[in-house]
């Protein structure tokens, strides 16, 4: 395995994938991996760390950074309890959580909730202890105990611990006035290790390691790493003593060790030689060629898998960062490249073809190359020329034609009938049988003579030039012929003798099949199909529809999926319609130069069937092109993407793409040799994108926490992001929403990491952020509630305040008004009744003045039985009621003959029949009175008496009517109380002994009763 090989970004991978690859041909003939080096432009570091919110901290000497992929923040001095602290110095760091501990040259500090604060650790205590006047304690070294969650600091008067649970400090009394080095926890065993200057000693402050030249301790699982100024020292803690793997390859001074789990590789910066890369199984590399090789201090593997190395060289850039590469890597190597033969050649590969065990390799101009993929090398072995290149140099030589000038240009190669075909963009085409080993060149003077085509028709007015056919940029097979597209413009039929020629004004650029088997071929101007014959074609897709530049495209069954430089679109017909619908690829860049459908059969046996679709610089592979596989926009949703950080060098557009059925891999033809992509192979996923909101900027102060509080007077909130992507950026998607404010998620693709917010009103929200990377995994997702004050107007009880005030000022108008047209209809209700009553004494009246006898009679019958219904309890409506009644209780007598109803002496009995009948005469007259209760039952009753034997019909007790009785009363205490023509009025006494003798016969005992006490009272006398 040559140096190349040995660079560090192929170390990283993990030891099984890199055995697999050992194992592989094509990795082992044609591999080389591309290593990523960011070189970070900070000035000499101290150390690194990386909290779990994904910022990556670097202590330097001149205070410390945050880097966030993007942006450095520096902090070098802060502020606590009116106390400046200056950071400045950074020795070493550690991290819980999101919280990093900080160590400088004379202090303690710990950045926690975005501030920072300094930890007490005892050292004046211990100064003042050790009694030495002016003793300075410089900290040296910096180790946290993650499961114990202990801190361990090593300084110049000894070893101080921190128990982060309760903020107590300590000092180990062992080590009191002793220069404690370094020191290192053992979790797993409960103990810790220190270093002082004659070696390593254990919590039990025993000496388990002699040495005087001890740099720094590392321990992972059961071995602790010893950096000496010679080398490294493994050593074995269960054993307790030294390990049998041991590090002679390292001759260097070893000032750090970090060991990766996931690659299973030691890692070891160095004074001079960089960083060495020693492997479980013993082989080593090492990475001399960065720029920050010199004076490595610390190592770190971030989340993405990617390594950090610090430089304290204060010239160099002081952190470089090597990415991780993924599993697929580009298909070249020295056994190619760098042989004498091609040494300083063009890598730019056009077509590969794999017959047997041979891979036929079009490299342009730079020629054929065969591959034998069993010998896992270029045949023939001895460097010379493979049968095709030799018969070309042949050819040429036979024109007389210097075998270093021989032109040739490799453009394509297909597999028909047993024989390999090679389109040579100037030469024509070239036919090889690797069973013979014969090879046939049919130049431009076989495919311009007229003897050799038996068809030909042009859409141009001008027939092809002499020559035109040589120019030969792409070739597909099909079962009875093979089908060329040259420069000139136009395609041609091959059936191994003979030519039929379609001949148009457009390069042809990419040749395809149709599902039923028919050529399909694109230019510039659209994408054709045509008979066998080449006499009749038929445009699938012209400019007409949808203009751009077609390279390349593909025939899936009714759809027809093709690009217009960057752009992807699907044709098909729907409801009878075509349509031309757009597929959005996510980051695409540059023009998509490769459109592919393949199947394989995975390890369950079932076909599954893959799309491939390839730009410039990116390669995307997914299942599916249907809907279902696309948002609402039309974007592609699952897809793998690969690109320079796996190692795909940029695309050579107008190259087809080679898929090999028999080992299910996908060969891309790049400028930099071939990459290739195994679907056969599982493939993990890079870790999820990390985002953090560094800070809330309200009107362009800064705010931090997850709960805000804003004043109601503000007015903008931008929420400031950090995507914490270190590798190299494919691509990815901000998505967020602001409840409240955001109807749904909205999705932004560009680098704009701030979003802001104006004149939201008042109330409680929650903003919602995450990003999706180029492989649409989501990152963590960060909640922050905002609380804005409310103005006075946007409080629920201002508003319930002033409904309330609004209801009672309605309420106020509707009182108003309503009261108004009350007073209004009681006026009218007055007036009325006031008619009413006028009216109805008037009647009264009438009815008195027709018996001469009784003149005034109604009118005191109604005030008296008005004065006996009171008496009785009676109020309101129900006493108006019983007045307007008894004045009319008599009305009947308006049908009474006066000649009787004025007769001076006694009635007969006829007439007093005729006499009687004013009752039922009146209930007659007032039947129809609906507004008067009883006014009826008053006319009609009122001459019945209690015991029985009054008319009109003899009813007794209860049954008269209320009123009745009431009215008969009133109408005999007249009758007896007032004069008459017959008689003079009765004094008090015999009208109460009347009522006295007929309570129970003529009157209701209990009126009756009623009536004498208001005599006697003087309340009932007569008018």
């Amino acid at each position: 395995m040559k140096k190349r090989f040995l660079l560090f970004f192929s170390l990283i991978l993990t030891v099984c994938i890199f055995a697999s690859l050992l194992n592989s041909f094509a990795v082992s003939f044609l591999i080389d991996k591309t290593e990523e080096v960011v070189d970070i432009d900070v000035s000499g570091a101290e150390a690194l760390c990386q909290t779990d919110d994904g910022f990556v901290w670097i202590a330097q000497y001149s205070g410390l950074t945050r880097y966030d992929s993007k942006e450095f923040v520096s902090y070098d001095v802060f502020e606590e309890n009116g106390v400046s602290y200056d950071i400045i110095n950074v020795r070493h760091l550690a991290q819980k959580d999101n919280d990093l501990f900080i160590l400088t040259y004379n202090n303690f500090f710990v950045y926690s909730n975005n501030s920072f604060s300094r930890i007490d650790l005892g050292f004046d205590q211990v100064r003042d202890s050790l009694d030495v006047e002016n003793l300075s304690v410089e900290c040296l070294d910096l180790e946290y105990d993650k499961t114990n969650n202990f801190i361990y600091v090593a300084s110049n008067v000894g070893l101080f611990t921190y128990d982060v649970k309760t903020g107590t400090a300590g000092f180990v009394e062992e080590t009191r006035g002793k220069t404690v080095n370094g020191v290192v926890a053992d979790p797993a065993r409960d103990r810790f290790f220190y270093q002082l200057s004659d070696g390593i000693y254990d919590n039990k402050h025993t000496k388990v390691y002699d040495s005087s030249v001890v740099l720094e301790i590392y321990i992972f699982d059961d071995l602790m790493f010893v950096c000496e100024t010679s080398g490294v020292v493994g050593y074995d803690l269960n054993k307790n003593a030294l390990s049998d793997v041991q590090y002679p390859m390292i001759t260097d001074q070893a000032n750090c060790a970090m060991y990766s789990e996931k690659d299973k590789i030691l890692f070891v910066g160095c004074e001079k030689e960089g960083v060495y890369c020693i492997y479980e199984n013993g082989e080593y590399s090492t990475m001399d060629n960065l720029e920050n090789k010199t004076q490595i201090v610390d190592l770190m593997v971030d989340y993405e898998g990617n390594l950090w190395v610090a430089s304290h060289n204060v010239s160099s850039s002081g952190v470089s960062l090597i990415t991780k590469n993924a599993l697929m890597d580009l298909l070249y190597d020295d056994v190619l490249w760098a042989s004498e033969k091609y040494s300083g050649s063009s890598k730019t590969a056009y077509a590969i073809e794999r017959r047997g065990d041979i891979l036929y390799i079009c490299l342009g101009k730079t020629g054929l190359v065969f591959f034998d993929v069993k010998q896992n090398k270029i045949v023939p072995a001895d460097g010379s020329d493979n049968p095709v290149m030799l018969s070309i140099r042949e050819y040429f030589a036979a024109k007389g034609v210097d075998g270093d000038s021989v032109p040739f240009d490799f453009r394509d190669v297909e597999y028909f009938k047993g024989k390999l075909y090679f389109a040579d963009y100037g030469l024509g085409i070239i036919e090889y049988d690797p069973d013979t080993k014969d090879v046939i060149i049919y130049d431009n003077d076989y495919l311009g003579s007229e003897e050799n085509i038996v068809s030909f028709r042009t859409d141009k007015e001008d027939t092809y030039q002499n020559g035109d056919l040589a120019n030969v940029r792409c070739v597909r097979a099909f079962d009875d012929f093979l089908v060329f597209g040259y420069q000139s413009g136009g395609i041609y039929r091959f059936d191994g003798s003979k030519l039929s020629i379609y001949h148009t004004d457009k390069s042809t650029v990419f040749i395809g099949k149709t599902d039923d088997g028919k050529v399909a071929f694109n230019h510039t101007a659209g994408i054709y199909t045509i008979n066998d014959s080449f006499t009749e074609i038929d445009e699938i897709s012209t400019e007409k529809e949808v203009s751009g530049n077609r390279l390349k495209f593909l025939v899936d069954g009714s759809k027809v999926y093709y690009n217009l430089n960057g752009r992807f679109f699907c044709r098909e017909e729907v409801n009878g319609e075509v349509v031309n619908r757009e597929i959005t690829i996510p980051y695409v860049k540059g023009s998509i130069v490769e459109i592919a459908k393949v199947k394989y059969i995975n390890n369950s046996g079932d076909v599954v069937y893959k799309y491939v679709i390839a730009s410039q610089t990116q390669a995307y592979i997914t299942d599916s092109l249907d809907p279902s596989n696309l948002d609402q926009s039309g974007r592609l949703l699952n897809y793998e993407l690969y690109d320079a950080t796996n190692g795909l060098k940029p695309i050579q557009a107008n190259t087809s793409g080679f898929y090999d059925e028999e080992s299910f891999r996908y060969y891309f033809q790049t400028t930099d040799g071939i990459f290739v992509y195994d679907f056969a192979e599982s493939k993990d996923l890079d870790a999820p994108t990390r985002i953090v909101v560094n800070s809330i900027d309200i009107d362009g102060a800064s705010r931090y926490g997850n709960e805000i509080r804003i004043n109601k007077e503000a007015s903008r909130i931008a929420f400031n992001l950090s995507i914490l992507e270190f590798k190299p950026n494919k691509g990815h998607t901000i998505v967020y929403k602001l409840d409240g404010v955001d109807s749904d998620y909205v999705q932004i693709d560009d680098d704009n990491l701030t979003i802001s917010y104006t004149n939201i009103g008042g109330g409680k929200y929650t903003f919602h952020v995450y990003v999706l990377d180029a492989n649409g995994q989501k990152s963590n997702q960060v909640d922050i509630v905002l609380v804005k004050e409310k103005h006075i107007y946007e409080q629920v009880w201002f508003w319930i305040v002033i409904g309330v005030i609004v209801l009672l000022l309605i309420v106020l108008i509707n009182y108003l008004i309503i009261h108004r047209k009350a007073e209004n209809a009681r006026k009218r209700e007055a007036e009325l009744k006031g008619i009413t009553i006028e009216s109805i004494e008037a009647i009264a009246r009438t009815i008195d003045a027709k018996d001469t006898y009784t003149n005034g009679h109604s009118i005191r019958v109604g005030h008296y039985s008005r004065i006996i219904a009171e008496a009785l309890g009676m109020k309101g409506d129900e006493l108006g009621n019983l007045y307007y009644t008894a004045l009319l209780h008599d009305i009947g007598k308006i049908g009474i003959p006066d000649a009787i109803l004025n007769k001076p002496s006694k009635l007969t009995d006829e007439e007093f029949v005729i006499m009687k009948s004013h009752t039922t005469k009146g209930s007659k007259i007032l039947k129809d009175i609906s507004t008067i209760p009883n006014i009826v039952e008053g006319a009609k009753y009122h001459h019945e008496k209690f015991g029985g034997g009054g008319y009109p019909e003899g009813i007794t007790g209860d049954d008269i009517p209320l009123v009745a009785r009431i009215i008969c009363c009133a109408d005999c205490f007249d009758a007896m109380a007032t004069k008459r023509v017959y008689k003079e009025p009765y004094p008090k006494e015999k009208i109460i002994s009347e009522f006295e003798r007929c309570k129970g016969i003529q009157f209701d005992p209990e009126i009756a009763d009623v009536v004498i006490q208001l005599i006697k009272d003087g309340k009932l006398r007569a008018e």
